[in-house]
Formats: C-alpha cells, structure tokens, sequence
C-alpha cells in the first residue's frame, strides 16, 4: 500500500512553488499526496492536479481588527474541524506544513490526531505558522543555511536541506550562465512577485527608457499586472526591445536569457534565480509579514549575490546610476556576483528531503 502524504500550504507563489516541487518528487517516487492549500493556489497547479487540490477558504487573522478579525478567527476553528474530520477520513502517515496562514488548520488537525508534522520554512527568518508548530512538530526543515542565526530555542529541532525548486529549475541548475558581454543587448528581467507589484510599474519603464536614450542597449521582460499594462506600453514609448506579461509557467527560460533581474525577494522567487546563476536587485516589500523580505534579499547580499534597495528610501537617479555602473566597467561586478552565487547551490534537496520524510512515515 502506498504511504500516503498530506502537503500543506499558503497559497502565494512563495509558498506554493516549493510543496509543487516535493509533491511532484513524491509521486514520481509512488507515494500517494494530497495538496491543501486556499482558493490563490488553483492558478499554480497543471489540470489533473488542480482538481484533487483540497482548498480551504480562510483568511489571515493578522494586520486585522474588530469584526473582521473575529471572523478570520472563526474560519480558522470551521477550517481545523473540518481539517479533522478530513484527515480521518484520509488517514495521511505524515503532514508537512511550509507556512501561511491556509496551512494551520491541516497542521493542527494533524496534532491532535497524533499524526507525525514536519514544517519547512522557504524564508531566511521562521514565519508565524511554523513558530507556532514548531514545538509540536519532528522536524523544523530549513531552506536557508542560517540555522545558527535562529533563536536557540528554534535550533535543536532544525535542519538544513536547502529550498525545493521546481524540476524545470533543476534541469537548468547546471546549465552555465548565458552572460556573455559581446551581446547585442543587456537583458533585465523585471519581476513583482506572484502577485504583482505597482511599484514596479511604469515608472521603471520611464527609467530604462531614459537608459536606453542614453546609449545603453537594453532589452527589457518586464512583469506587470492587466491594470498596468497601458501606462508601462505608454512609458515605454518608443522603446522596441521590451515584453511585457504576467504569469508565465516557464519563467527559467527567460531567466536563463536575462543578465540582471530586479526583483520582490520572496524566498521561491530568489532561490530560483540562485539555481540559474542569476544576479538580482532586491527590492523587498516593505509590508511583508515581519518583513521577511528583507532579511531573505540581506541573506544573499552578505553573501555577494545580490544589490539591495531599500523601497521607502528609493532614489530614482542612484538607481539610474547603480544600472548604468553594472552595464558599464566591462561587467565585471555582475561576473563577481555570479561566482558568489555558484558557491550556494546546494544538491540533492529533493533527495535529502525524502531521507528525512521516510524517517517519520
């Protein structure tokens, strides 16, 4: 009989990428796994797949007030009973949890019914969820190397195996980088996160417009939310060499043709440029839970991978400039930040994870 395993999750990109990936793995590898996550995630799933996903409908309880925090409360306790029931009616060997507030339910349901959880935390510093099962689970799973960072009472039960990357992502891992300085154009790859983001909007487009008036040779993917599109077409002006989209299922390609990203710093987005050797700017959101943006873009900036931009302190002509000194000095800092980065893939994740998974089946 196969072992039967439930993945839990919130339903951003950040979150759902990773679980996507080990879910993939462990049915390739025959075990039979359930996904639940909230309504966010359907969009992230192949058909076949979405249709088995167990969705609840829920809302943070944090950043709210009153009534509506009462609710969200309220949907939380539906959820957990009905995540009971569930669970008996699956009888899962094992849950693992990545974070978000969509994955408490399935998680606590799993404690009381005495089921084995292990938690994976995708960020540099523990989100609320896992500090909260980290006490009631076997097993904290780390895909950063900070574990001698944590607060002591968060190390014992931890473990580094690095973050779970999607198998398109894999295959690309050792592909070597496409920079090459005798290109035509410098390509950037502009991206707002799973979700978008307005601030990389059409203002960008007026900077690398004034760029590419400069004399610089830019070619431009730049990420944008519907809403969006006119004014950064009407930015972009006579600008030729730039595309503009959404979502796209195979965002390593583009990756792979990219000499520079600048980014959100969630932790799927940032690890998956880290696997294709691609040097970023990090702009973290500033209102991101306990701000966990920046400490994943600071991670990888002590580190030397990475340019780090603070968005309330955002200085249009330091930017300009800061582009203008990569694409010049014969590219020598973004060959720097590339070998930086080399050093910190780390092999195998999909393989270490299981290890660890079949110690708790």
């Amino acid at each position: 009989m196969k072992k039967k395993i439930i993945l839990s999750t919130g339903g951003t990109g950040g979150h759902i990428f990773p679980m996507i990936a080990l879910h993939d793995y462990l049915v390739s590898k025959n075990y039979e796994v359930i996904f639940v996550s909230d309504q966010r995630a359907i969009k992230y799933f192949n058909p076949g797949v979405k249709e088995k996903v167990k969705i609840f409908n829920i809302n943070s309880p944090f950043n709210k007030k009153g009534f509506s925090k009462l609710m969200a409360y309220y949907q939380l306790l539906v959820s957990t009973i009905k995540s009971i029931f569930f669970l008996i009616n699956n009888k899962p060997s094992i849950v693992i949890g990545s974070g978000g507030y969509a994955s408490f339910p399935i998680l606590m349901a799993g404690y009381l019914l005495q089921i084995n959880i292990l938690i994976y935390e995708t960020n540099s510093i523990l989100g609320r969820t896992n500090k909260f099962f980290y006490f009631l689970s076997k097993k904290l799973l780390l895909g950063f190397d900070n574990q001698k960072d944590l607060p002591k009472k968060y190390q014992k039960k931890s473990i580094y195996v690095g973050q779970l990357l999607r198998k398109s992502f894999i295959e690309k891992k050792n592909e070597s980088n496409i920079f090459n300085s005798n290109k035509n154009e410098f390509t950037i790859l502009m991206l707002g996160g799973s979700q978008g983001a307005d601030f990389f909007g059409s203002h960008f487009a007026t900077i690398f417009s004034e760029l590419k008036n400069s004399g610089f040779k830019i070619k431009i993917f730049h990420q944008c939310k519907d809403n969006q599109v006119v004014s950064i077409r009407q930015a972009y002006q006579n600008f030729t060499s730039y595309e503009l989209f959404e979502f796209n299922p195979n965002i390593e390609k583009i990756m792979k043709q990219s000499d520079l990203a600048i980014v959100r710093s969630g932790s799927s987005t940032i690890s998956e440029l880290i696997a294709v050797s691609l040097p970023f700017i990090a702009i973290p959101l500033p209102s991101s839970m306990d701000n966990h943006q920046y400490y994943n873009a600071k991670y990888f900036e002590d580190r030397g991978c990475c340019w780090l931009i603070d968005q309330n302190q955002f200085d249009t002509e330091k930017f300009k400039k800061l582009i203008a000194d990569i694409l010049s000095n014969d590219k020598e800092k973004l060959r720097e930040k590339i070998k930086n980065i080399k050093l910190l893939n780390k092999d195998q994740v999909l393989n270490n994870f299981e290890e660890i998974i079949i110690k708790y089946l």
